[in-house]
């Protein structure tokens, strides 16, 4: 009775931490926070680790996108103008023009584009799920953790991307975005097999009970 009430309240602990909404800036930071609220010009929030801490604001301007705990999006894009083009007289005899692409050069694109990316095409996250979920179920619980700890806060390594275009990824706000993604992925899918892994334990251990008894 005593392992099954230490694996329901380490299986309730973890689903608290994962249960936070995330905001992500134009410039790549990360907040994990619990949002309060949002109007036209601020996401009001707390963070995550200090929900009774003083509410924050952070402009909406510049938030790329928010995450919320369920797992919905939204992205927050600027109003582009009409005009694809930015005209600036360079001299009065001869007026040159500087186009600038949006489409190509767009920040919030780029980031979302590789968020989008590392969902789709990253799996370096399977050897760490499998061997997680393994040692899990042979091991235990307690020996299981081991990996799902380490695994899950290891960063992510180069050699198991799977980049699907070399020269967007050498862009700081693409990598950043696919990088962090990649992560979480990797996270989630951890702990997720170290929770199936858990289960199958208590499964057996009870079923070996249940034979003993009888």
């Amino acid at each position: 009775m005593k392992r099954i009430l230490f694996i329901t309240i380490l299986i309730f602990s973890r689903f608290i931490v994962f249960s936070q909404d995330i905001i992500y800036l134009k410039n790549g930071t990360e907040i994990k926070a619990k949002i309060i609220e949002l109007t036209n010009e601020f996401v009001k929030y707390k963070k995550y680790e200090q929900q009774e801490g003083p509410l924050r604001n952070q402009l909406i301007s510049d938030v790329f996108m928010v995450i919320y705990e369920n797992g919905t999006r939204e992205v927050f894009k600027e109003e582009k103008k009409d005009d694809t083009k930015l005209q600036i007289p360079i001299e009065a005899a001869t007026k040159k023009e500087i186009v600038i692409d949006n489409s190509v050069t767009d920040i919030q694109d780029l980031c979302f584009k590789g968020q989008q990316d590392a969902g789709r095409y990253y799996t370096g996250y399977r050897e760490a799920s499998t061997w997680t979920a393994a040692t899990t179920i042979v091991g235990g619980i307690v020996i299981g953790l081991i990996p799902a700890i380490a695994c899950s806060s290891s960063e992510i390594q180069m050699s198991n991307l799977t980049i699907p275009d070399p020269k967007l990824f050498k862009n700081s706000s693409y990598y950043q975005c696919y990088m962090q993604e990649a992560k979480r992925i990797k996270s989630r899918k951890v702990w997720r097999s170290f929770g199936i892994g858990a289960a199958i334990d208590v499964a057996v251990t009870v079923f070996i009970i249940s034979l003993s008894q009888n």
